[in-house]
């Protein structure tokens, strides 16, 4: 099963792709999931999903890329707005709480707010199990240690995410890619393909191929199937070319 789980709509203020054309283009070119990741927004997503109803043979997925206040974490199988600005664990928590999984996009990028750029210890905190000796050491009201060690893992869990984009569509340099793949194996972390389309054309470039699942799945087995592990991050660089000739032209949109 192809997936795509970083497409962006007219929605999300910086493309041009209408939901029903992304659908459209996502069924001609052979995509069997697909999730608008709207900036900060629920609206393209949630009118895709309405529009696939009546659409055999492919599924759309909940989702949304949500603005924290070090870069964006995807929030995919998440069906209601999630607040921007708030910080990444308290985001990822909130993915977690609503039922989705914490993906963030193009982590190493240091021109398109990728999280883990300069922000080591979001890192550390975002990929570890269990990343504070200080919260564990000052913690003398707990007498049972067990209990205290799972209390902490349960907490840490919850802030841990669960996937990184280690192909993106729209990465200039392939060296971000590159660092992104080894975190997620270093910090055994689920694989993602993702176009991060921002015009019909792109859309698929790079995608997520996810293996044993059922032939019609459900969001639910998507998401369970990424907490597994179950992905194989595939596809190829978005073309220079049609990214400078799609800037080009939102320059002169804004001109006119």
């Amino acid at each position: 099963m192809k997936l795509d789980p970083h497409i962006h709509s007219i929605y999300s203020g910086d493309s041009r792709s209408k939901p029903v054309d992304i659908i459209k283009q996502a069924k001609a070119i052979g995509l069997d999931i697909i999730a608008i990741s709207d900036h900060d927004s629920i609206k393209g997503s949630s009118l895709a999903i309405d529009i696939a109803k009546n659409i055999k043979n492919i599924l759309v997925v909940p989702s949304i890329e949500i603005t924290t206040d070090k870069g964006h974490i995807i929030g995919l199988g998440v069906k209601t707005l999630i607040n921007k600005n708030l910080s990444p664990e308290e985001t990822v928590e909130n993915i977690h709480d609503e039922g989705g999984v914490a993906i963030v996009p193009h982590p190493f990028s240091p021109y398109r707010s990728g999280i883990f750029f300069k922000h080591k210890e979001t890192m550390n905190r975002l990929t570890d199990f269990n990343t504070s000796k200080d919260i564990s050491s000052k913690d003398n009201n707990l007498k049972d240690n067990t209990s205290r060690d799972n209390s902490l893992k349960d907490s840490y869990n919850n802030v841990r995410i669960d996937a990184v984009e280690v192909l993106n569509a729209r990465y200039i340099f392939g060296y971000s890619n590159y660092k992104a793949n080894k975190l997620a194996d270093n910090k055994d972390l689920a694989k993602i393909g993702a176009s991060d389309s921002h015009f019909l054309e792109s859309i698929g470039d790079c995608y997520t191929e996810i293996t044993d699942i059922d032939n019609e799945p459900s969001i639910d087995d998507v998401i369970e199937a990424i907490k597994s592990k179950k992905t194989v991050a595939k596809g190829s660089r978005t073309s220079n070319k049609l990214i400078a000739k799609e800037v080009f032209n939102k320059k002169i949109r804004k001109i006119y």
